[in-house]
């Protein structure tokens, strides 16, 4: 492992704004142009295994580089690295959160992040909706989604139906790349594998196959996952609810097939549905994992931290630490299991046609879930207690306009409707 290292990686964690296409951009300058820890060719075919793989892709493409650097060992120090700003600013936001709840100020700011969430559902719905919906049966397949969610239909039932739809259609339905709405990655994940060239392993297999590789990597992963979960389990962390955490939040990175917006509308709605979070907080777990460094996903760390806190009547913050750890841990384990697993066959692997179309498929299903998170949230927001409230929806509509416009970033959107809130408070 090249000395150091370890400043690169926390570097990248630490300014891994902007989502995925801003996260991987990082990676790229850091890994290829300036340390030339991977090629074009290789990071590339990293890249598109990640976008293939349930979990956030772009801590699963610094694991697989870091790996590629330093093996093992540089593997979980890169994905830790990547994650560990983040986490501990949202872990950090949660107490503020959580402690300040009763406190006006406090809870006028976090209320002044609402209207900044509507518009940045909104733009992702847009954003991702351009990638995903470039064919009529696209469009078909959104629209069913939509109506089977909003009629109640689980959302992992969802994704496995559009995912067999898309794969058995007989015709293409994937967008074609290029164009001035391509996703930055779209033309990258076209790049034959046939093309690339051949390049060894950071880790010698000492003559053994990447199938057994594969084989016994993943025997251990899932033999470190089920002790975690045991200890967890046992120790009854979280106030007693460690163990349904650290369940939901594995079963959330599996299905963020197509982004960590896949899945997040399910993941706060089962949070709801527990009692971890009251129906206004998805408004404030959304705020949080938008607004900080580190992939979406996060918005789990926040979960986890009010679900330890509500355990015990009357707060408690080291059952909140501990909810907030678990999620965390959680939720990136199967990413690591996944790139450990999967990295010496990186060169092999590449999409088929079947797998392609379900991946589009899939894509439909995941612009109808933000879609109808939007509309609830708009609703929540704009309509308080079945009054329209013109205030929310000004916030909103220069919310939406500064991040289209390029004028503010995320951070600053949401740090700005938080201030507007908080002063609000002050002079009413």
């Amino acid at each position: 492992m090249t000395p150091g290292a370890w400043k690169t990686w926390l570097m990248i964690g630490a300014t891994g704004f902007g989502g995925p296409a801003g996260q991987v951009a990082i990676l790229h300058r850091e890994v290829v142009e300036r340390h030339k820890w991977l090629d074009e060719e290789e990071f590339l075919a990293a890249m598109r295994l990640c976008m293939l793989l349930p979990g956030p892709e772009a801590q699963q493409l610094a694991t697989y580089a870091g790996w590629r650097q330093g093996g093992v060992a540089g593997g979980l120090l890169a994905g830790t690295l990547f994650v560990i700003p983040g986490a501990l600013l949202v872990t950090a936001l949660a107490w503020l959160h959580a402690a300040g709840e009763h406190l006006p100020l406090v809870a006028a700011a976090f209320t002044g992040t609402r209207p900044a969430v509507v518009a940045l559902v909104a733009l992702a719905a847009w954003r991702i909706g351009k990638k995903s919906l470039r064919s009529p049966v696209a469009v078909v397949i959104a629209i069913g989604a939509l109506a089977a969610l909003a009629a109640g239909v689980s959302f992992p039932i969802v994704v496995l139906v559009a995912g067999i739809v898309g794969f058995l259609l007989p015709f293409d339905i994937a967008p074609r790349a290029g164009g001035k709405d391509a996703h930055p990655a779209d033309a990258q994940a076209d790049v034959p594998t046939d093309s690339l060239p051949a390049t060894a392993d950071a880790t010698p297999s000492r003559g053994r196959s990447p199938i057994y590789h594969a084989f016994i990597t993943a025997t251990v992963w899932i033999a470190i996952w089920a002790a975690t979960y045991l200890v967890v389990s046992l120790l009854h962390l979280a106030g007693g609810r460690g163990a349904d955490i650290a369940a939901l939040f594995t079963e959330t990175t599996l299905l963020s097939l197509g982004g960590a917006y896949a899945v997040v509308p399910w993941a706060l709605d089962e949070s709801v549905a527990h009692g971890w979070l009251a129906p206004s907080e998805r408004f404030d777990a959304l705020a949080m994992g938008e607004a900080t460094p580190g992939p979406l996903i996060l918005v789990v760390t926040f979960i986890g931290f009010l679900a330890g806190w509500k355990s015990d009547a009357a707060g408690a913050p080291t059952a909140g630490l501990e909810g907030a750890a678990i999620a965390t841990l959680f939720a990136f384990i199967p990413s690591f299991a996944m790139i450990f697993t999967l990295a010496p066959l990186v060169r092999k692997i590449r999409p088929t046609s079947g797998l392609g179309r379900a991946m589009v498929a899939i894509g439909a299903a995941v612009v109808a879930a933000i879609v109808l998170l939007g509309l609830k949230l708009a609703v929540a927001s704009f309509l308080p207690e079945g009054q329209l409230a013109g205030l929310p929806i000004v916030v909103a509509a220069l919310s939406g306009l500064a991040l289209l416009r390029g004028w503010a970033s995320t951070p600053v959107v949401v740090a700005a409707a938080a201030a507007f809130g908080a002063l609000l408070q002050t002079i009413s």
